[in-house]
């Protein structure tokens, strides 16, 4: 397989791929904030506490 790129003189774009979208990037977590996962049949509840994430809650969907 070969990749196509495109010749052009503007330098953000040189490779021909547009640039990453911003969910792309990790953003700065803060204490108290909590994330929601859906994992193989159950909803994983984590809060985040300045360090690790902390697995508050497994429940089954």
């Amino acid at each position: 397989m070969s990749a196509t790129t495109t010749h052009t003189s503007n330098l953000t774009n040189e490779a021909g791929f547009p640039p990453a979208p911003s969910e792309a990037h990790q953003k700065a977590y803060a204490k108290g904030d909590v994330q929601e996962v859906l994992l193989n049949g159950t909803r994983i509840r984590m809060v985040f506490d300045g360090a690790p994430w902390w697995n508050v809650s497994v429940t089954r969907i």
